[in-house]
């Protein structure tokens, strides 16, 4: 059988949000294609620590995190970057002249750094620690892997996001974070000297929108958003409805 490189994302992939778990039916299907010999990995745009530790139950411990910045292979981490300094640092300025909190990470752990008191009380569940520094000074902060804004839905269009790149996954909070998971996919099979046209990617969010080439096979959710949908090779059932499990029989890449 032609060994296929599988990179999925987590949230509403290979996670249900309903169940805030993994299927039984995607474990189902993590496991029969280890059997089978094809490569199982990550794309996430979590933070690599956060990433590993998430999904220890699955056993994934090769990875492409940070949105395409990093680079994880048998649980070592092989390589690691920030945003764009110059650009993050503008934005950020942007943000202080119009009056929004923010707070940046720049540490490979879930914790994050803010000079403004206001930034715990606008975010319900603060899955990023915060440290309030009175002193902090975003152009002295290297590297910068995130910056969060706490920003209700429909406010975010009176944000000007020029140079970077952003997703949101909660009614309060904005993350500016990278997007491009597809770079870390190419540097992980160049790392591993392997074909690139034997990738599989599957996603359901905007944050995958830019790992669904041509030069691949990918695969949207049936909860994916209609953008991804349309650029897919295949569209499956939902991550609730035995999704992973469907497409890798469909893809042959495993018996039903």
């Amino acid at each position: 059988m032609r060994r296929r490189y599988c990179f999925f994302d987590y949230d509403g992939t290979l996670r249900s949000r309903s169940l805030d778990a993994v299927p039984v039916s995607a474990h189902a299907a993590l496991d029969k294609l280890r059997e089978n010999g094809h490569f199982v990995a990550l794309a996430t745009g979590r933070l690599q620590s956060d990433a590993l530790e998430v999904l220890a139950p699955c056993g994934i411990d090769t990875m492409v995190a940070d949105g395409g910045n990093s680079v994880t292979i048998d649980g070592k981490l092989i390589s690691i970057e920030g945003m764009p300094l110059e650009p993050s640092r503008t934005f950020v300025h942007r943000l202080d002249d119009e009056g929004w909190a923010w707070a940046v990470n720049c540490e490979n752990a879930r914790t994050c750094l803010t000079r403004d008191e206001r930034y715990a009380s606008l975010v319900t569940h603060l899955y990023y620690t915060p440290v309030v520094d009175p002193a902090l000074d975003i152009d002295t902060v290297d590297p910068i892997y995130k910056i969060f804004v706490p920003c209700k839905r429909g406010e975010e269009q009176a944000i000007d996001f020029t140079g970077v790149t952003w997703a949101r996954y909660s009614d309060e909070l904005i993350y500016i974070e990278p997007t491009d998971k597809s770079r870390g996919i190419r540097k992980m099979m160049k790392l591993l000297d392997a074909p690139i046209e034997d990738v599989i990617v599957f996603g359901d969010g905007t944050n995958d929108i830019d790992m669904f080439r041509p030069e691949w096979t990918s695969v949207a959710m049936g909860n994916a958003v209609p953008e991804l949908k349309e650029r897919a090779d295949l569209v499956t059932s939902s991550v609730d409805d035995d999704g992973i499990w469907n497409a890798c029989v469909k893809l042959g890449l495993i018996k039903g």
